[in-house]
């Protein structure tokens, strides 16, 4: 139990009108540790001053249940609660369970609901809700089941979800079932149901492509070899294809069996220029356009960067493939002249030819 302040020093605070940028996370259950139940009795506070934690804390809310009665707290009757103290709750923000079970001082309260979860059963009640969730949307959407849930679970919240993830029945959320998602948990708690309301991602997994019959290392992709299959959940965050379009005339990188899903480590763009080769290299700018020829440096598909040769001086520069043994470079733009510089002529193709240092612009 956090230690409780003065009842002056909580005055002189609440008379400033305190805003607290904290949470209060409510238990599912507790037992009053007195004659009045205060904040801190019925959630775990978390805030960055611990002087705004441990007021929020000590705020008293009502009588305590007499020893073996109880009274269930709502969220809305808490937050109505909290509104008639002199606070600016604006950025109060409250997590965890839609109601607490409050009994009496004489009365067990059960598990110590105070100490905190461990990541394993945060784990196993996120996996419980997760399949509570998907076989709800199974329910919207008959036939359908390419649904990914992404859940969160806070400690309170995970602490109500029992073992058996049968007694977790889902309402809520709505069409198209996408998104962020408000569903409602009713839990069937043999010593008292809870309803949880919480907030979730959904979304639903593209179709992969995959390999439809064994294929070897540097197979050009044809629509036969391939098909679409429904994305496996651990399949679908996988960096895939979900066209075959995307796919199809591209090279495999390494040999696969049939059934395998292709991904972009997988395939390349097909070969358009083979190292060693002659190529003609574009350069544009606006208003002028250069052609002249280099040898390539290395293989390249189209779209990428590959290093090519002057055939002149031997220098090496980049250019990005653009076709079969064409390449492409864009020059920056040159200002006109009267006249062009000594030692380049107009060729027959309208294009400018290397003056005799091998230069051109």
């Amino acid at each position: 139990m956090l230690k409780t302040l003065s009842l002056t020093s909580a005055l002189v605070l609440l008379s400033q009108g305190l805003a607290f940028g904290a949470e209060i996370q409510l238990r599912t259950k507790c037992q009053a540790q007195g004659a009045v139940v205060t904040v801190g009795d019925v959630a775990e506070i978390r805030a960055a001053d611990p002087q705004e934690a441990r007021l929020l804390a000590s705020l008293e809310l009502f009588p305590a249940p007499a020893p073996g009665q109880q009274r269930i707290l709502r969220v809305r009757e808490l937050q109505d609660l909290l509104a008639a103290r002199p606070i600016d709750l604006s950025e109060l923000r409250v997590s965890g369970s839609s109601q607490v079970v409050v009994v009496g001082a004489g009365e067990p309260a059960g598990p110590d609901l105070s100490r905190p979860t461990s990541p394993s059963a945060v784990r196993r009640a996120e996996r419980l809700v997760r399949e509570a969730v998907l076989r709800h949307l199974r329910e919207q959407v008959p036939g359908d089941d390419s649904w990914t849930v992404q859940v969160a679970l806070s400690d309170a919240q995970a602490r109500s979800i029992p073992a058996d993830g049968r007694a977790v029945a889902v309402r809520g959320g709505r069409p198209p079932w996408t998104g962020t998602q408000q569903f409602e948990l009713a839990i069937d708690s043999p010593t008292q149901p809870t309803r949880l309301e919480i907030s979730l991602e959904v979304s639903r997994r593209l179709p992969v492509v995959v390999a439809s019959v064994p294929l070897t290392a540097g197979a050009i992709l044809r629509p036969g070899d391939l098909k679409l299959l429904p994305a496996a959940e651990e399949a679908g965050r996988a960096e895939g294809f979900h066209r075959l379009d995307d796919v199809v005339g591209w090279e495999l990188v390494r040999s696969v069996t049939a059934g395998t899903v292709l991904q972009s480590s997988l395939v390349r763009a097909p070969i358009l220029i083979r190292r060693g080769e002659v190529v003609t290299v574009y350069a544009r700018s606006p208003g002028l356009r250069v052609r002249i020829t280099a040898r390539a440096r290395q293989d390249g598909g189209l779209g990428e960067l590959i290093a090519v040769e002057s055939l002149v001086d031997r220098k090496v520069y980049m250019a990005r493939v653009s076709g079969t043994q064409e390449v492409e470079v864009y020059a920056r733009a040159v200002q006109a002249r009267s006249a062009p510089p000594a030692g380049l002529l107009e060729n027959p193709a309208g294009t400018l030819a290397q003056d005799q240092k091998g230069s051109w612009k």
